[in-house]
């Protein structure tokens, strides 16, 4: 999902600029901010603002419907549907390919058979619900991982997927055994060591480590 500031600015330039419209339509107060944005930020509102001037009418009635349909939500649908979004933009394509193979073979079953599994889905540990949310690999062995990954410090958390996600599938049993035996207070340092090793080594690692 867009940031609020940069939702609001998409939804401004889909209804109220008119198609090759410039940033300097913009409103006073919206112009002021959107100058005010680093880089990164600034590009995305324009790149946003490209694909919105290209829409036609019906196109723009559809997005505000969409976006009405997004404030009408409680703050806690929102933020699980932001943290989805977040989530899947952090996925490799290759899951996503997955993830989209998946959601069209759920939309092909009977609607009884989908709501057994979103009742089945609703039933997981509120843990578990999110560690899907790592996607199919890491997903299934989340709830092993978990005392490793769920408190993993913002600056190791990129890197520790990225190296679970490279691990072969005996790699990451061994690592969540490991991560079971480890006291709470040495899992610190376990990410750590593990980061250190070389892409390549750390199944072999892994192993070695886990017959100590």
């Amino acid at each position: 999902m867009c940031s609020d500031f940069l939702r609001s600015a998409c939804l401004a330039l889909a209804l109220v600029l008119a198609p090759g419209a410039v940033a300097q339509s913009l409103p006073p107060a919206l112009l002021e901010k959107a100058q005010a944005l680093p880089a990164p930020t600034g590009d995305e509102l324009r790149r946003h603002a490209a694909v919105l001037a290209a829409m036609t009418p019906a196109q723009r009635a559809a997005f505000e419907q969409r976006v009405a349909q997004w404030d009408a939500q409680v703050p806690a649908a929102q933020r699980e549907r932001r943290e989805a979004w977040q989530a899947w933009r952090a996925l490799p394509e290759a899951e996503r390919q997955q993830l989209r193979a998946a959601a069209a073979a759920f939309s092909a079953m009977p609607p009884d058979q989908q709501q057994t599994l979103r009742t089945q889905y609703d039933a997981l540990d509120g843990s578990e619900r999110r560690g899907w949310l790592l996607g199919p690999v890491l997903g299934t062995i989340y709830p092993k991982l978990h005392a490793l990954v769920a408190q993993v410090p913002p600056a190791q958390r990129e890197a520790l997927l990225e190296a679970l996600r490279a691990l072969s599938p005996e790699g990451r049993a061994d690592l969540a055994v490991l991560a079971q035996r480890t006291p709470p207070q040495a899992r610190d340092a376990l990410r750590t060591e593990l980061l250190a090793q070389p892409a390549p080594q750390r199944d072999a690692w892994l192993r070695a480590r886990l017959r100590q």
